[in-house]
């Protein structure tokens, strides 16, 4: 029985799915074995008549596997981009083998279309500049998504200060005026809806002393360093 397992196939037909988009079904000895894309196809010469043996079947299927998640992989991070640990974790949830996904990252990786240092960038920019959070929330963002430390160290390093200030600073200002109370209620309320977005104690601080520069320097030191983290 192992033995004629292993006897050679013949393709005996090959048929393009009607549905499936660059899709071609092979059918071995007169009965349908798997489907291919387009790619797989060419790359393999399958055409009627040719015989493949066991091996043969099992690189094409791997080839085939490989090529699904590539593709896979590329309409993700076509929609918005991805980590490499984000990626591979989507992967994984729609059933693909970590040696398949492991091609896939390095793939990916060799033609830059991941890279987990620039995506690291482009996501604290975003949220420092356009989202208005602080460098404490984008860190516990960025460690979420499960970027190197170092990365997110370097990240964190490369924070334009002003861009940072003027986020709070514009966040501040509206809660300030949504804020009723005495100066000081005003303060603690303003500085506890900073934190929350992620600001530091240094941010927070300079922030409430431009809003409220007639008061005392001791009365609006409500935060200290130890925020900066």
């Amino acid at each position: 029985m192992e033995q004629e397992e292993q006897q050679p196939s013949i393709i005996t037909k090959v048929e393009k799915q009607k549905r499936g988009k660059h899709r071609y079904n092979i059918f071995l000895n007169e009965e349908y074995a798997f489907s291919v894309h387009e790619d797989i196809l060419i790359k393999h010469r399958l055409s009627k008549g040719e015989i493949v043996n066991h091996e043969e079947i099992e690189r094409i299927i791997q080839d085939e596997e490989q090529n699904s998640a590539y593709m896979k992989a590329l309409r993700v991070i076509g929609r918005r981009p991805h980590s490499s640990s984000e990626l591979k974790r989507k992967l994984k949830e729609t059933g693909y083998e970590p040696p398949v996904i492991d091609w896939v990252i390095e793939k990916l990786a060799s033609q830059n279309y991941l890279n987990d240092e620039e995506f690291a960038k482009m996501w604290t920019d975003s949220r420092i500049i356009s989202q208005k959070k602080g460098r404490n929330l984008v860190r516990q963002e960025l460690q979420q998504k499960g970027i190197h430390k170092e990365l997110v160290k370097h990240a964190m390093e490369n924070i334009n200060p002003e861009d940072e200030l003027a986020g709070a600073m514009k966040l501040a200002q509206t809660k300030w005026k949504q804020t009723s109370g005495e100066t000081f209620d005003k303060k603690r309320k303003t500085a506890a809806f900073l934190m929350r977005r992620g600001y530091t104690g240094t941010v927070v601080n300079k922030v409430l002393g431009q809003l409220s520069s007639e008061s005392s320097e001791d009365e609006f030191e409500i935060l200290d360093e130890s925020f900066d983290y």
